[in-house]
């Protein structure tokens, strides 16, 4: 690819112009850098630019990037920019090329999906790449239209939103609300009068680098962390976190504003570091991609924490005024108020500006409220019984659902006990619903309790409870609620809820040292619940099973 900017030289005068000239200088940086600029021209458009070879290569983008993977955006292929562009903020006399306003809507880094080179898979006509910016985050990819008649090369081409944890399907333009420039906070009336701070150089070290060295090593397009390394912990320094896949700058995670970012929800813990709001901004962005698919498409309760969790704690279910317009709500039959429901990583990140401390899903099947998607048998322990005995308890019903034809996965509650939960085929036609999965959570409890009466017990009184777990099968209803895997606790010590291997459920088991500053890291190395989705069988045939 021939790198020249003599194109764009040839369009400009600079002496009428504030852009920056062919010759400016821009000093270099590990990672080739984008921008997005919003440029209110002829035609209102946003420009995108991605380094490559020493220039930025441009392209407008008529209607602005979407967030839906169904939505293809016309990108037409302009002249080569200098890389000092990436910091240009500003109005263009009328009467010059391109004159009009320009904001810099989003800037940071990007990288090719794979270890292709970015200039060959241009001349190739299709290059897939990942940023990692303030506002969008993840895979895209840049598809050439095919040739004109005259078989000469198009300009125009398809920019296209991968399907990952940052896509939001029907209704992908959402980001372009979020209209103020990344660099100098100010409106495109603001630029074009001149008024508020100039915008701010984009830093080249630092805090943007480990954002691009954390992408580069966590495939944010797939949502899905391939590293073969453990990602770099938090880092503690002045507003700047890096956490596995994803840094805050300043007050922005992930595209979402997120206000008093020092307030403490949880004080010291295991005598480390407090955690933040920001903290918890940051972590649920880093999750969000494992957290998603068991969250997603249902009804989702949460425990809130304005003030931390040593004030006052509240439950919420239904929407409220001023809610975020990143969070669904869901109308469900036999109920006036509709729910929250949570379908991306936004989303997540988005309950952070509430202090939303914990995430109770329903356990219905994804977008399909009246239909059973899973079973949880809750195990909570007496204060006097050893977890070592709650471990025993998880093996058993494993043991047990497995003759009957069903594959189950353990997690931690974040507290003293561990849940069991086994994946349920949704079956067309199929007359099960939850009546029928409640029955026979509670004959799988029941019978378990029939077995060893001095271990389990299925009822919940305190009086009978000393040395036994109680076998909780009510958590198999229809709206009935369970801690999501990797969610925090709103308890001392910012336990999560752990997704773990059967290998690691071992009476030896140190549930305590899952808290949001470990999980991240142990989730990057882990296979922990990696068949979920696939291992889900038919309630129908378990039945059968358990009657014969």
């Amino acid at each position: 690819m021939v790198n020249t900017l003599s194109k764009y030289h040839e369009k400009r005068d600079f002496k009428k112009t504030p852009e920056p000239d062919a010759n400016s200088e821009l000093k270099s940086t590990a990672h080739p850098r984008f921008v997005i600029q919003k440029h209110d021209a002829t035609r209102l458009h946003y420009d995108l630019r991605l380094e490559v070879g020493g220039v930025f290569k441009s392209w407008a983008i008529t209607r602005g990037p979407s967030l839906d993977p169904q939505e293809k955006r016309l990108a037409v292929e302009v002249e080569d920019h200098p890389l000092a562009y990436g910091d240009f903020e500003g109005t263009i006399p009328t009467a010059e090329y391109g004159g009009g306003t320009v904001m810099l809507w989003d800037r940071g880094f990007w990288l090719p999906e794979t270890h292709a080179d970015p200039a060959q898979s241009l001349r190739d006509g299709e290059l897939k790449f990942v940023i990692a910016g303030s506002k969008l985050t993840g895979g895209w990819v840049l598809v050439r239209m095919k040739h004109d008649r005259n078989h000469t090369k198009n300009k125009n081409w398809l920019l296209i939103k991968h399907r990952d944890a940052w896509a939001k399907a029907g209704d992908g333009e959402r980001i372009l609300k979020q209209d103020r420039s990344i660099a100098s906070k100010r409106t495109m009336h603001q630029i074009a009068s001149g008024k508020g701070a100039k915008p701010a150089a984009f830093m080249l070290d630092g805090p943007n680098i480990a954002k691009a060295d954390a992408i580069w090593h966590s495939r944010l397009a797939t949502g899905k962390n391939n590293s073969a390394s453990e990602p770099a912990p938090m880092q503690r320094k002045k507003n700047t976190h890096t956490f596995a896949a994803i840094t805050a700058y300043g007050d922005v995670v992930g595209g979402v504003k997120i206000s008093k970012t020092a307030k403490i929800l949880w004080p010291t813990v295991n005598g480390g570091t407090a955690v933040s709001k920001l903290d918890l901004a940051v972590y649920m962005a880093t999750v969000g991609p494992w957290m998603l698919d068991h969250i997603r498409g249902r009804p989702c309760s949460l425990i809130r924490a304005p003030d931390g969790i040593d004030g006052a704690q509240f439950f919420q279910r239904h929407a409220m005024k001023g809610q975020s317009p990143l969070v669904r709500t869901v109308r469900i039959t036999g109920d006036h108020e509709p729910y929250l429901q949570i379908d991306d990583a936004q989303g997540l990140v988005a309950m952070s500006q509430i202090a939303a401390l914990e995430f109770h899903p329903w356990n219905c099947a994804e977008f399909q409220p009246m239909r059973p998607g899973r079973l949880i048998f809750d195990l909570d322990p007496a204060p006097d019984v050893p977890f070592s005995a709650v471990v025993d308890a998880a093996v058993d019903i494993r043991d047990r659902l497995d003759r009957v034809g069903l594959v189950s996965f353990c997690k931690t509650t974040g507290g003293k006990g561990l849940h069991v939960v086994t994946p349920l085929k949704v079956e067309a036609g199929a007359d099960l619903g939850w009546p029928e999965a409640k029955m026979f959570a509670e004959a799988i409890s029941t019978q378990m309790a029939n077995d060893n009466p001095d271990c389990y017990l299925v009822t919940m009184s305190k009086k009978i409870r000393a040395g036994r777990i109680f076998l909780d099968y009510l958590r198999n209803d229809r709206m009935a609620t369970a801690v999501a895997p990797l969610s925090p606790r709103a308890r001392p010590g910012a336990p999560v809820s752990m997704p773990l291997s059967w290998a690691q459920v071992r009476r030896d088991l140190d549930a305590q040292r899952f808290t949001i500053w470990t999980a991240p890291a142990l989730m990057a190395k882990t296979t922990a619940w990696a068949d979920y989705h696939k291992s889900a069988r038919s309630l129908k045939a378990a039945i059968r099973k358990l009657v014969g």
